[in-house]
């Protein structure tokens, strides 16, 4: 068994889409609606995330997972490459316990998107 995705409710598929393809180069897989959610996956390498976006007031008020990690190869790279995109880490980069390099963002909707090596 391995991780097919990650879904979070958004409250912009157009501005959470623009976040994760700018910052960390996902990639449109497909859109498509299921009732009153309209939902796109974006998708790098084998990372895939699950955008959804319900019609209606309270539209991206019910999230109920808390962060999103990213596996890099070399996290002081892509903290320089977020950086000169105008990102900056809300907390990080820290070296963990285990040995892990971790660094935290926010995203459009407040999610946290944390980067991780090791």
């Amino acid at each position: 068994m391995r991780l097919h995705h990650i879904g979070m409710n958004v409250k912009s598929l157009v501005r959470s889409k623009e976040f994760y393809q700018s910052y960390f180069g996902f990639e449109e897989e497909m859109y498509f609606e299921w009732g009153s959610e309209r939902i796109l996956f974006v998708k790098k390498n084998d990372c895939r995330l699950e955008l959804i976006e319900e019609s209606g007031e309270d539209n991206g008020s019910k999230r109920t997972f808390l962060h999103i990690a990213l596996a890099v190869i070399d996290l002081e790279t892509e903290v320089g490459q977020l950086k000169e995109k105008g990102l900056v880490p809300v907390e990080g980069p820290v070296v963990l316990e285990n040995g892990w390099k971790v660094v935290f963002y926010f995203g459009p909707d407040g999610e946290i998107v944390e980067l991780v090596e090791g």
